[in-house]
């Protein structure tokens, strides 16, 4: 499959401005899990409330909803006023919500403070997507992207541990990591320039309005990948219980596995986006993923589990930045924010379908065969980016 040329022209800013908007970015993705440990303990606290089960886990999900309503607003207003106000706006309502269960005495109030730091997450998120395609061009945005996912996952990995270790002290421990926001917006009002200038002369569109077939096409893949991706943090605990499997410690060391692979096939999208078209490293990622769960439906042991965690982390990690340096290359720079903020919308709505879906399955087949269905879901979806991609390039042909 042919790759599509990518400007090399080597635009990036300083060490500095890297190292404040890789920061920004490790504030996101993972930001709904955080207080995950410190669930039995707030079920515990509001334990007189009524549906508290239930409600503990609205506490979870809750922030990826407001995510969904709120980051496609964030894009639109990303492209009319400045961003690093915006940003900074953002990042404070992420700390007061986030932050809110170090002091809600009601679950209403923890409810709404969820909802706050979801809008919160929204448009740090946007505007972290939106920051890499304005201050970095051609292969230096691809290398920078690439690092941005890395540091997302790497920010994962310790705030779930920084949040299972605040959990041992109080429940309430957890909420205070979201206060890391409020000095991380304070040195990017202080030090993070305003809007860049705009480098159309790399930017494959010509108008300002969004090309809606490529945000479809692009938001549609990243919709399919955080849905197939959120059946391992949601079920592979319970297969794995199923399967005589019960420490928690396994189940978090299974999850983990992903994570950590993900970071290095990230830092490898650079090196593969030289080779390969954005549709070809879809394809790749998709039939990792699906080696990967197919290694899981078919397990009997830990070291089966691992092993195919580890290898749908190397499909995952590549896809964030692939999807963001693809869709930046494509969309007019004056309409950047709201492509980026639609693609938010899509991931975390990937995200709140998964459970949905894998919920459905598993009552009507074992947790093995859910995850053999995804892991032919994706097979099917690699073969057919393929056949796409050489049907393509046959036309292309003289």
């Amino acid at each position: 499959m042919s790759q599509q040329s990518i400007p090399d022209d080597g635009k990036a800013p300083s060490l500095a401005i890297t190292f404040l908007v890789l920061a920004v970015s490790s504030l996101t993705i993972m930001a709904n899990a955080t207080i995950a440990p410190s669930l039995p303990g707030l079920a515990q606290a509001f334990e007189d409330v009524p549906n508290i089960e239930t409600l503990s886990g609205l506490v979870l999900s809750l922030p990826s909803l407001a995510i969904i309503l709120t980051a496609a607003l964030f894009g639109a207003l990303s492209d009319k006023i400045e961003r690093k106000w915006l940003l900074i706006f953002a990042m404070t309502l992420y700390a007061i919500g986030g932050a809110s269960g170090l002091f809600a005495t009601t679950m209403t109030e923890l409810l709404i403070g969820r909802a706050l730091l979801g809008v919160g997450v929204a448009g740090t998120m946007t505007i972290a997507t939106l920051l890499a395609a304005e201050y970095w061009t051609g292969q230096a945005r691809v290398q920078f992207m690439g690092r941005q996912a890395a540091a997302i996952s790497a920010g994962g990995i310790a705030f779930l541990l920084l949040g299972g270790w605040l959990a041992e002290v109080s429940w309430r421990g957890p909420f205070a990591i979201y206060l890391l926001a409020l000095p991380v917006a304070i040195v990017v009002a202080m030090s993070l320039p305003r809007r860049a200038a705009a480098s159309g002369g790399e930017t494959l569109a010509d108008k300002s309005q969004l090309d809606w077939a490529i945000i479809v096409r692009i938001g549609s893949l990243a919709f399919f990948t955080m849905t197939m991706f959120y059946i391992i943090p949601t079920r592979l605990p319970f297969l794995m219980v199923e399967i005589g499997i019960d420490a928690p410690s396994a189940a978090g060391l299974a999850i983990a596995a992903v994570t950590a692979t993900s970071i290095l096939s990230a830092l490898a999208f650079p090196r593969l986006r030289g080779r390969f078209s954005p549709q070809a490293i879809f394809a790749i990622s998709y039939m990792l993923m699906a080696v990967g769960y197919g290694l899981i439906a078919s397990a009997n042991g830990l070291s089966q589990i691992i092993a195919g965690t580890l290898t749908a982390g190397l499909g995952l990690g590549m896809t964030m930045p692939n999807q963001q340096s693809w869709l930046m290359v494509e969309v007019a720079a004056t309409a950047r924010g709201r492509a980026s903020g639609i693609l938010t919308t899509l991931v975390f709505a990937g995200q709140f379908a998964a459970p949905l879906l894998a919920g459905a399955l598993t009552t009507m087949f074992p947790l093995a065969i859910v995850f053999g269905f995804f892991a032919a879901a994706l097979l099917l979806a690699s073969l057919a980016l393929l056949m796409i991609g050489m049907r393509r390039q046959q036309t292309s042909t003289p």
